[in-house]
């Protein structure tokens, strides 16, 4: 049997013989007693400036996937040689000239995918925008406006910005460390990165006058990238991250996330105390004042370290409203209700039938032309409370943006629903908004058809909508296509 799987073995290994040029070396024994063992050496890229994800510090790999790699070798023949780089960019072009045969912790991109092959997602990490703590909130990219946004040069968050918000102003930085002081010395209003990083880079620094200000467009996927020639890797690579268990997973993450630095107590200074003391009694009292004094610096330390925490809390917190809410209203916003409520929809049975509601405000453009943009938001904040107060508690309220709002009702049908959108018509009507300003809406309803999509529900009511701001606005549009 030893060696039928060594000949089983050694064709599977045939293709990495194939690519010497990128795999250091491979190591081939059998014997009638041991079965066949197979060790690739494979050159490696990091990032040298990501903690907490990886970093190259004294030469050495560290951070999250320098475990993850410990973990690929402690479970399968392969064996990693790293290659340092001085930045991510050298890193990328050592990947692309073939210097390296793979890097651990990267997301896929259509540019990267020209000359990377990608393993499974084996880690998710969201994106956050961050500002001095004297700027305002914001919901995401679209309402940076003027401001500059510093961006990691080749970061994927570089290539996203660019095409989908080609008009947002940048400032390329080599990495996150120094987008972060772009914000602090003001050549930058907002710096965008991962929060993991974010929150270990403000408390190593104690920069604690900075605050995550919005969220930073899609979560990063990470994944393990190959050279393309080596996609012999990724099966093996695969099936190890796949099996990795959840609770290693959480000790690796907490390992790395747990970051709070305190100064080294000097213990030599503490040794020659105590050993003078031993021989000279009048040293005792200078023993006993300067343990006094280290128990007060460790206090203040430990209170520093409190404080930096209660900071995480407050900002995960902030963090947390912020990606579910919209910051004007504070209605449930679109990430909330794309996310959450179509998930919950589909654990759901449809028995009941759910109906969706898009109401827009009529000639809204022309309150903020004519009285300003702050009447404006004073308008959308008292229509979005008077929702609250006309709708049911099962009901869902989000804006979706702008003037538009959409209304999720759960067990409900076309005739109910309709008479939810009259009974907010007349509440709209009776009641008195600032400026005296006399404001009507128009609605779209569709309901939800057996095994339909979210997404095609929501287009035919918004279809619906468009319908009744065509017929003259402030009417009510039923799409009963689906029934």
């Amino acid at each position: 049997m030893g060696r039928y799987a060594s000949v089983i073995l050694l064709c599977f290994c045939l293709p990495l013989v194939a690519n010497a040029e990128r795999l250091a070396s491979i190591y081939y024994h059998s014997s009638e007693d041991q079965p066949a063992t197979i060790t690739t050496s494979i050159r490696y890229c990091v990032d040298p400036d990501w903690l907490p994800y990886e970093a190259i510090r004294d030469g050495q790999h560290v951070g999250i996937s320098s475990d993850y790699i410990q973990y690929i070798e402690a479970h399968s023949p392969l064996r990693f040689n790293l290659v340092p780089t001085t930045s991510w960019s050298e890193t990328l072009s050592f990947l692309q000239t073939g210097r390296c045969d793979l890097t651990p912790l990267l997301n896929q991109t259509a540019s990267r995918e020209e000359y990377l092959r990608f393993s499974h997602v084996y880690f998710r990490s969201p994106n956050v925008l961050v500002s001095l703590k004297d700027q305002p909130f914001l919901q995401g990219f679209e309402n940076i406006g003027s401001r500059t946004l510093a961006v990691p040069k080749g970061y994927r968050l570089d290539e996203y910005v660019q095409q989908y918000y080609p008009g947002v102003q940048t400032l390329e930085v080599d990495n996150e460390p120094e987008g972060l002081e772009a914000v602090l010395d003001k050549r930058a209003s907002l710096f965008v990165g991962s929060m993991f990083s974010v929150n270990a880079y403000i408390q190593q620094t104690g920069f604690n006058h900075l605050k995550i200000a919005g969220w930073g467009g899609p979560e990063d996927e990470l994944r393990v990238g190959v050279t393309a020639g080596s996609e012999e890797l990724l099966p093996l690579i695969n099936q190890v991250l796949d099996n990795v268990e959840e609770l290693e997973r959480i000790k690796i993450y907490q390992k790395w996330n747990n970051v709070a630095i305190i100064d080294e107590t000097n213990y030599q200074l503490i040794y020659q105390v105590i050993a003078v003391t031993l021989l000279i009694v009048f040293l005792l009292l200078s023993r006993t004042y300067l343990v006094s004094q280290y128990n007060r610096r460790l206090t203040g330390k430990n209170e520093q370290l409190e404080a930096l925490r209660q900071q995480l809390v407050t900002t995960n917190a902030e963090l947390e409203f912020l990606s579910n809410h919209d910051p004007l209203t504070k209605l449930y916003n679109r990430h909330y209700f794309n996310r959450q409520i179509t998930e919950d929809l589909r654990s759901e049975t449809q028995d009941d039938s759910t109906c969706l509601i898009i109401l827009d405000i009529d000639y809204f453009k022309q309150i903020n032309d004519n009285l300003g943009h702050a009447m404006g938001d004073k308008i959308l904040m008292e229509l979005s409370h008077l929702l609250q107060q006309v709708v049911r508690e099962t009901d869902v309220v989000a804006r979706w943006g702008g003037e538009e709002f959409v209304i999720l009702c759960r067990h409900t049908s076309l005739n109910a629903g309709t008479a939810l959108c009259e009974r907010i018509t007349q509440v709209i009507a009776e009641c008195h908004f600032s400026g005296e300003i006399k404001l009507t809406c128009s609605f779209g309803i569709a309901q939800l058809g057996d095994d339909e999509p979210m997404q095609s529900c929501f287009e035919r009511a918004d279809k619906a909508l468009y319908q009744a701001k065509s017929l003259g606005r402030n009417r009510i549009y039923i799409d009963d296509s689906h029934n």
